[in-house]
């Protein structure tokens, strides 16, 4: 078995496990953490459906948000992107995240949630797309407590078990934070 169909079997283990209802929006977090080397083997299993059908098979729902390319779809929306682009140094803001980017993510996302039950998984994929252009935990912060089931997060990085911290892409710091981290 390859590691993307054992962090499947990991995930669908995980979530068909009872689902307690008096938990934390974090706790209720699920960090799939894999080596960014693995990223198009998961994201064939994810496209293919296969995720979605397994994890449905534990009587959830399931719904999917790819992150890969929403900067540019922000972007190619936005009013102000021509100057923007003559100037990018004035996309970031003081914490390095693009300026107007969170709040379009945020919208998407709880648009897709609008739909979802306490009982449905919402799957974010793509978090590398967002690499150097908005920070993955300041939107899981953000969303968390408006997920009503699950929310699980493809992560292409690190999970330090000793410090619960993960390390998107391995390139900075890592944040620590209380989720369940599914790892091979």
């Amino acid at each position: 078995m390859n590691l993307a169909q054992t962090i499947l079997e990991h995930l669908k283990e995980h979530l068909a496990l009872p689902w307690p209802e008096n938990v934390s929006p974090r706790e209720r977090v699920v960090m799939v953490v894999y080596p960014p080397s693995d990223e198009r083997k998961l994201r064939r299993l994810i496209d293919s459906g296969e995720f979605a059908s397994e994890i449905k098979s534990t009587g959830h729902g399931w719904a999917e948000y790819d992150l890969a390319t929403e900067f540019s779809t922000w972007l190619a929306e936005y009013e102000y992107r021509d100057r923007y682009l003559s100037r990018p140094e004035r996309l970031w803001d003081d914490g390095g995240n693009v300026r107007g980017l969170e709040e379009h993510l945020v919208k998407k996302i709880a648009d897709i949630t609008s739909t979802l039950t306490g009982n449905d998984v919402l799957a974010l994929v793509g978090g590398g797309g967002l690499f150097g252009l908005h920070s993955v935990s300041t939107l899981i912060e953000r969303i968390e407590s408006h997920i009503p089931g699950r929310l699980v997060i493809f992560f292409p990085g690190e999970h330090d078990a000793k410090n619960n911290s993960y390390r998107l892409l391995g390139a900075k710091d890592g944040w620590g934070y209380l989720a369940v981290p599914i790892t091979c």
